[in-house]
């Protein structure tokens, strides 16, 4: 007597497809969290305030790593000019504005001239996925103490600062966290310089040396 039931590997992968569906179902942005509803970020505007407790600015010890609640008042409270990218946990997006990011390389600017904060937004990140990200920051951290990084477990900056998910902001700073230049998604190479003129521009000046009178 024939079985009727499926055979055994398209069971299997009935069980597989289900488990998918599930775990995107899960993960997926939160409604209203696609940019299309959120503030605005006006030019000399400070940013709209935006607290992080799912996740938190990266701290890495000898043997541990360690995620601390976040504020953007962080950026009221500084004396030089502030790179803030917010961007998707996404291949895709981190490569967006990879132009802008090899032109602030080229510039080598000192920590005393621009800080940059790094917040990574997991709106859309599957469970499993979270752990590799983290261990990726964490790493980075580990390399380059003086930069921030923080991580936006459940994406509310996007609907706080009005962003789009699986996208690439770049947002600029002076001193008293008023926005200079901000823009979610890619740069044109126009717009990169742009961004890089004002940071130039609000960057802390150097004194001139005075010259040595000889004795």
């Amino acid at each position: 007597m024939k079985s009727t039931g499926l055979p055994f590997l398209a069971r299997v992968a009935i069980v597989t497809i289900m488990f998918q569906s599930a775990a995107f179902a899960i993960e997926r942005p939160i409604p209203g969290l696609d940019g299309t509803d959120g503030g605005s970020l006006e030019t000399g505007q400070s940013l709209p305030h935006l607290d992080i407790r799912e996740g938190g600015e990266i701290y890495v010890g000898e043997n541990s790593i360690v995620k601390m609640p976040w504020s953007s008042k962080s950026f009221e409270s500084t004396d030089k000019v502030q790179f803030v990218q917010y961007v998707a946990a996404d291949r895709g997006a981190v490569s967006q504005n990879k132009m802008f990011t090899d032109a602030l390389k080229k510039k080598q600017y000192s920590a005393e001239e621009l800080e940059t904060t790094i917040i990574v937004h997991m709106a859309d990140t599957i469970s499993l996925a979270k752990g590799i990200v983290l261990k990726k920051m964490a790493s980075k951290k580990a390399a380059n103490q003086s930069i921030n990084f923080v991580i936006d477990d459940m994406g509310v900056g996007l609907e706080r600062w009005g962003m789009k998910n699986k996208s690439s902001a770049v947002i600029v700073l002076d001193a008293s966290g008023k926005v200079l230049f901000a823009k979610d998604g890619p740069l044109s190479e126009t717009e990169v310089e742009n961004a890089i003129r004002l940071i130039d521009q609000y960057k802390p000046q150097k004194a001139p040396e005075t010259e040595k009178t000889p004795s």
